[in-house]
């Protein structure tokens, strides 16, 4: 049976401007980037604490591809990230640059924020309850 999931697939314009925002502004760590014998570049980011789960950044190949950027979801969330306190990882990433839009809710569920990568994906920052 399936224990574990590993890595989502994100389509990116640039794998340069991706890492840069979702290492240095998300705080995630590069967990993989290298290029294969046939020119193709494999870039995996993520909490180093929880590998192997991460995000393939995968850059867009023609049309196609490049026309699903910043929307493989619709307008849904493509990713809901969790913080041990998200007021705090809020400010954080609001110092970062980070554009909310959705301002912080708690409810029973939790804390939560909703704000969008540089392609406009949208995600869900969470704080659950203890």
């Amino acid at each position: 049976m399936i224990t574990e999931i590993g890595r989502t697939t994100l389509l990116v314009d640039d794998h340069d401007d991706a890492l840069e925002f979702y290492t240095e502004t998300l705080g995630f760590d590069v967990l993989y980037d290298d290029e294969l014998e046939d020119g193709f570049r494999a870039v995996h980011v993520g909490p180093s604490d929880r590998r192997p789960v991460g995000i393939w950044l995968m850059e867009a190949v023609g049309d196609e591809e490049r026309a699903l950027i910043g929307n493989q979801t619709g307008r849904e969330p493509t990713f809901v990230f969790y913080t041990d306190d998200c007021r705090e990882t809020y400010e954080t990433l609001r110092g970062r640059g980070v554009a909310f839009i959705v301002e912080q809710e708690a409810s029973e569920s939790g804390v939560h924020v909703h704000f969008e990568d540089l392609y406009g994906n949208r995600i869900v920052l969470a704080e659950l309850p203890e």
